[in-house]
């Protein structure tokens, strides 16, 4: 029997490892599933130099021979196009943004997902010395004037992040924030305990761009309140001398993943992602924000950030200046008024249904082929 659904093509200019643990590694596979799961066939192009190079071979004679595609969604790796991987004889920095625009000329609308901007900030050449930080940049360059002349959609993880994007003209920007997976917790079926304490949790790194400094000031000792940071060992290990005099009965640092997290959310009833706001926080999207909202959980952000102005016009939770003092009244506020907690979690357990990664995939079906 013929398969009737409609088709759509999946590119990626790397490996997909289904083990991935960052957020980069993540996105990807989870778009991927996306689109499936929302009735599309999906073309994969990924993998090595190689592999890609004859399924892109292989997926041209289609077209060329009739074959009917809606639309190509496309993400990007951090690195330039082509080197997001080990370079071997049959590495190409041009192959796949050649196919890209291969598919656009054929008529078939084309969006791609630009992951992040790092390279075009001062701080990277202090990440990556220079003469290499110089080809990199020239490699980036290049890549955006490629998507320019191929006409492609870019998607980015949220509007802000535009202003430091060149040669793209921004009416090509379009804003594609991470999704969530809808995981019940056990509260979510017993309901809101009755206690009036407040059980915060914090998940994810605690480097120089995740400074919880003052959160933590504002909770260290705080009656009615525990805050529980979830972090990996060895980052634990190297920050632990910055937080060792702020630390309290009430704050425990735990080392888990995967499932091991489950019990952690249970026993939370709110997510804690009030960080210091630098500039990079203005733009860029935790993915940590949307596996709350996932868990149904409400959020404690920082102004000045994007997780903060989403909170905010989501009405998922509470926005709050990053400082001890002005967390440490919300704080209060909400252990006196525990209704006002119970407010915020049902809202995000009804947003959260429009957020999901299928919810994004329609997103992009919508935009590039209309549906």
């Amino acid at each position: 029997m013929t398969d009737q659904r409609p088709v759509m093509i999946f590119h990626v200019a790397y490996r997909l490892d289904p083990e991935a643990k960052s957020a980069s590694g993540i996105r990807p596979l989870k778009m991927r599933r996306a689109f499936e799961a929302i009735g599309y066939r999906v073309i994969e192009i990924s993998g090595r130099h190689p592999e890609r190079r004859e399924q892109m071979k292989r997926v041209r004679q289609q077209i060329r021979g009739g074959l009917r595609v809606d639309f190509v969604y496309s993400e990007n790796a951090t690195s330039p196009t082509g080197l997001g991987e080990p370079v071997t004889s049959a590495t190409s920095l041009t192959r796949d943004i050649k196919f890209l625009r291969f598919c656009r000329r054929s008529g078939i609308p084309v969006g791609l997902f630009y992951r992040d901007i790092y390279w075009n900030f001062p701080i990277y050449t202090q990440v990556v010395r220079w003469p290499l930080s110089t080809v990199l940049r020239m490699l980036h360059r290049r890549d955006l004037r490629g998507y320019r002349r191929a006409g492609i959609d870019i998607y980015l993880p949220s509007m802000e992040m535009a202003k430091w994007v060149p040669i793209i003209d921004r009416a090509r920007f379009r804003e594609l924030p991470p999704g969530c997976e809808i995981r019940d917790t056990v509260s979510d079926a017993v309901g809101e305990r009755s206690e009036r304490d407040l059980r915060l949790l914090y998940v994810g790194g605690l480097g120089d761009n995740y400074r919880l400094h003052e959160s933590v000031r504002a909770i260290a000792g705080r009656e009615g309140v525990s805050l529980t940071i979830c972090t990996r060992e060895a980052e634990w290990q190297q920050r632990e001398p910055e937080y060792r005099e702020l630390i309290a009965p009430n704050i425990s640092v735990v080392h888990r993943s995967g499932e091991g997290l489950r019990e952690l959310y249970d026993e939370a009833n709110a997510c804690l992602i009030a960080v210091e706001p630098i500039l990079y926080w203005t733009f860029a999207v935790p993915v940590k924000l949307f596996e709350y909202l996932g868990h149904g959980k409400p959020v404690l952000a920082s102004d000045d950030s994007f997780s903060g102005r989403f909170v905010r016009e989501q009405e998922v939770g509470w926005t709050v200046p990053y400082g001890s003092e002005a967390l440490g009244e919300l704080l209060d506020r909400l252990v006196a008024d525990p209704a006002e907690r119970q407010r915020a979690t049902e809202r995000a357990r009804e947003v959260r249904h429009e957020h999901t990664w299928e919810a994004r995939a329609r997103r992009v079906a919508a935009d590039l082929y209309g549906v």
